[in-house]
């Protein structure tokens, strides 16, 4: 491991704090913030994963071969009662919560 001598004490402790502040950054965030991050978009980035997991469930699911498949939950129910509810859904939320925060 690598050692950097600092002779100035103002850089060494501005240095000291920036890091200390990156450590408290990021035990504040949790499990989720590190992966998700902070701030305004948070939401939006967790109803597209969300979206986005949907579709690529439905999507495998689609292109399984039909003996495969269970004979009660066809592509039909999956696209009907699965993916455009949630998909509809969620385009709702992100539409209102655009709207709230227009002041509209």
């Amino acid at each position: 491991m690598n050692k950097i001598e600092i002779q100035d004490p103002k850089v060494a402790s501005k240095i000291i704090a920036a890091n200390s502040e990156s450590e408290k950054r990021k035990a504040e965030l949790g499990f989720l913030g590190r992966f998700f991050g902070s701030g305004d978009n948070v939401r939006l980035y967790i109803v597209g994963t969300v979206s986005l997991a949907v579709l690529l469930i439905a999507l495998v699911y689609t292109l399984t071969p039909e003996k495969y498949r269970s004979p009660d939950f066809g592509l039909k129910e999956m696209w009907t009662l699965v993916v455009l509810p949630v998909e509809s859904t969620i385009i709702g939320y992100l539409i209102g919560s655009r709207s709230k925060e227009g002041g509209g």
